[in-house]
């Protein structure tokens, strides 16, 4: 008698997958509602600060002899300093060197400060595009912990009577009963699908299934007229 059974490697790295994706889900979570809405708060809080200034990008991030920035000093007193997608947004802000016109330059960046600094470093739709993560990853860990659940009890067994096993629907089938078998994909990947004088067609698949080398033997010496060898 031959039995293949769930390959525990194959079910360990799609747990880890669905795993990730769950915690992933979380972390977006995490950030729609907690993390960016506090970010918000703390930007709303020294607003009028940053907008009583003119200074331009490359102010803001200039470093005092002491190493500290302008935008660092005005968010001293908060916790977590000064926010980082802040830093990079300014920093793009910055005037290339040898600008065609540096005085249109100029204006224009100090257009795009205030308008920076004037609105939610996270807009509305940053939060939603979270949420919609959140529910994506989720669908997708579950699915993917589903289906390692679904396959842990299946089993596949051959012997002389023939084919049976949970992932046949507990059903038995003699050698007899087998009609047709595609090994085309047996050799790269260890899968073979069996077509049964009733209709039915089954996936035996080598990657999911550890043993599953042994049923393709079994299979191949009780039903040699349905080949190629293995």
């Amino acid at each position: 008698m031959a039995e293949a059974t769930l390959n525990k490697e194959y079910a360990w790295r799609l747990l880890g997958v669905g795993l990730l994706m769950v915690a992933l889900s979380a972390w977006s979570v995490y950030d729609g509602a907690i993390a960016w809405p506090r970010i918000n708060q703390r930007l709303e809080q020294v607003r009028p600060a940053l907008l009583a200034t003119n200074l331009t990008a490359e102010a803001w991030l200039r470093a005092d002899d002491a190493g500290a920035r302008p935008l660092d000093r005005v968010f001293a007193g908060q916790p977590g300093g000064t926010p980082r997608k802040l830093l990079r947004k300014m920093g793009d802000l910055r005037i290339p060197p040898h600008a065609v016109d540096a005085e249109a330059a100029l204006i224009r960046q100090r257009e795009a400060v205030q308008r920076l600094l004037a609105e939610p470093l996270y807009a509305a739709d940053d939060l939603r595009a979270q949420y919609i993560q959140a529910i994506l990853t989720l669908m997708l860990g579950l699915l993917a912990c589903g289906r390692v659940a679904a396959k842990r009890r299946r089993n596949y067994i051959a012997d002389e009577a023939g084919l049976r096993g949970r992932g046949l629907g507990n059903r038995c089938y003699a050698w007899a009963d087998l009609a047709q078998i595609d090994w085309s994909r047996w050799e790269d990947k260890g899968i073979f699908v069996v077509t049964f004088k009733d209709g039915a067609k089954v996936r035996f698949d080598g990657w999911h299934f550890t043993g599953m080398g042994a049923v393709a033997q079994a299979v191949r010496n009780s039903r040699p007229d349905l080949g190629p060898s293995l």
